[in-house]
């Protein structure tokens, strides 16, 4: 087989001849070199001679191109370094700025009054209280407005008397009295300044007989109407005439029907 080798090599051909040969059944990418193209051979005579007598396991030493030497590889780390290896460090998410809450600011509360009480702000006015001089005309409102609430209350308790119709009539009333009422402490405060709405002083009213009862509110009505219009000639107020007049026209209105009951009952 060296008779068949030519020395020094000049044709590639006759080397890639001899390659096909040496590598018959054999993977090319396990050699330490590789055939070059046609053109020129890249291997000496004396190394071609040692591939074939190693029937391809490889070249000697001197024979490998310093490009061709196998790089070095680094050794896989041993489970008790990778173990020992302290983990990379995990630093915790960014927080979002937690936002103020509505109100908290400096100047949020600026020009806002302190909100004591309930509804009103603190800002509810003065409770009436004894002894009060001054005006006739106060003396005669809070008269008005207490004749009023008693009213409201007699009507309620009246209510419980009855039934049907005359109940739902009693009823009636008792809720016109009330607002009424509410008219005379607003007219009150206006001119004074102070409040008046004494219920904690109503009592339970005493109804002997529901006919007599009947009878009584019918006198009291009378009286009221006469008592407004009496009050109405203290005014100059158009406001307070009016609301004067309008109090002595439903005292009338309450008497028809207070009548009206009496009559379906006699």
């Amino acid at each position: 087989m060296e008779d068949i080798i030519p020395c020094p090599v000049k044709d590639q051909e006759v080397f890639q001849r001899v390659w096909q040969r040496v590598m018959a059944g054999r993977s090319e990418a396990g050699s330490p070199i590789q055939p070059a193209p046609s053109g020129g051979g890249d291997v000496s005579c004396e190394c071609l001679k040692a591939l074939f007598r190693q029937d391809g396991d490889g070249l000697p030493p001197e024979c490998v191109r310093p490009e061709e030497e196998p790089r070095p590889t680094r050794p896989a780390p041993e489970e008790d370094d990778a173990q020992s290896a302290p983990a990379p460090e995990q630093l915790p998410p960014e927080e979002a700025p937690v936002p103020e809450p509505p109100g908290q600011s400096g100047l949020s509360g600026q020009g806002l009054p302190p909100q004591n009480g309930s509804g009103w702000g603190g800002d509810m006015p003065s409770l009436w209280e004894e002894p009060q001089g001054g005006d006739d005309r106060a003396a005669r409102l809070r008269r008005h407005v207490m004749d009023a609430l008693e009213g409201w209350q007699f009507y309620r308790y009246l209510a419980r008397r009855a039934r049907g119709t005359d109940a739902r009539a009693l009823n009636s009333l008792a809720g016109e009295l009330h607002r009424h009422a509410r008219k005379l402490s607003a007219a009150y405060f206006l001119l004074t300044g102070l409040r008046y709405w004494p219920t904690e002083l109503l009592g339970t009213p005493a109804i002997p007989s529901y006919w007599g009862a009947l009878r009584s509110r019918h006198q009291a009505e009378q009286r009221q109407e006469t008592a407004f219009r009496l009050a109405a000639d203290d005014w100059e107020d158009p406001d307070m005439l009016e609301l004067y007049g309008e109090l002595a026209d439903a005292c009338q209105q309450r008497c028809r029907r207070l009548r009206a009951l009496l009559e379906q009952g006699v």
